[in-house]
């Protein structure tokens, strides 16, 4: 009968222990849970103002001309392109750790690629395809920026590189699809006004189309790609 009785004073005293360390571990948890609710709702206020700081450099592209464009468009969407960036990587859930980063050679081909053809569109827009037009230039220059920005975060690596990686490729396929229909609405124009020298013009214009979706367009299309596949966010700890 003693030796019952020291059992269940014992099981009673491990029970009571147990459930002082479950009333203790408690209150941990929810600082952890309302840690994490407020970096997420911090991700989706940058995300949201780094959208409408995009949107108004964006807006600003027309009235703006000189120096005041530096200022007044491409610094609010570098800043807008950052938050947008940082946002999303509060927002995308946390790798484990037991899964490190696997190296991959593509990474350093994309980015090599990246630099190479980021450095090349903007010498044959800055020697050869100088525009007067404020929209127009605005424009082309958002072909080498986005490849230069894409090619950094490739080359960069982490989170905030794959990020960064994806949203500048996403920002120049966007960029190339608003390019051909410029060029798609001025070949039909001078196929309409100007007649038969209007329909050799809009011919060379959808040679111009096919080039674009070539060089342009054909790298960030392979690259997303890759990005987005399991091989490719395991090399960026994704």
């Amino acid at each position: 009968m003693a030796g019952r009785g020291s059992r269940k004073g014992a099981s009673k005293s491990t029970s009571k222990a147990a459930g002082g360390a479950a009333k203790r571990a408690h209150p941990t948890a929810a600082p952890a849970g309302a840690g994490a609710g407020v970096l997420r709702r911090r991700g989706r206020v940058e995300v949201i103002g780094g959208g409408a700081l995009v949107l108004l450099g964006l807006a600003l592209t027309l009235p703006t001309s000189g120096a005041a464009r530096y200022a007044l468009v491409y610094l609010p969407i570098a800043i807008g392109a950052l938050a947008i960036v940082t946002g999303a990587v509060r927002l995308s859930p946390r790798t484990d750790p037991s899964l490190p980063p696997r190296p991959d050679v593509r990474r350093w081909i994309y980015g090599g690629l990246d630099v190479l053809l980021g450095v090349a569109y903007a010498l044959v827009i800055w020697k050869l395809l100088p525009n007067r037009l404020p929209s127009a230039a605005f424009h082309l220059w958002t072909l080498p920026v986005c490849t230069l920005a894409m090619g950094a975060g490739t080359l960069a690596g982490g989170r905030h590189g794959w990020w960064a990686a994806v949203a500048a490729g996403s920002a120049l396929l966007l960029s190339v699809i608003v390019l051909i229909v410029r060029i798609l609405i001025s070949a039909a124009l001078l196929a309409g006004v100007y007649g038969a020298f209007g329909k050799a013009a809009s011919t060379f214009a959808i040679v111009m189309v096919a080039l674009v979706v070539e060089v342009v367009a054909l790298l960030p299309i392979v690259q997303i790609k890759f990005l987005m596949t399991r091989a490719g966010r395991r090399a960026y700890g994704m």
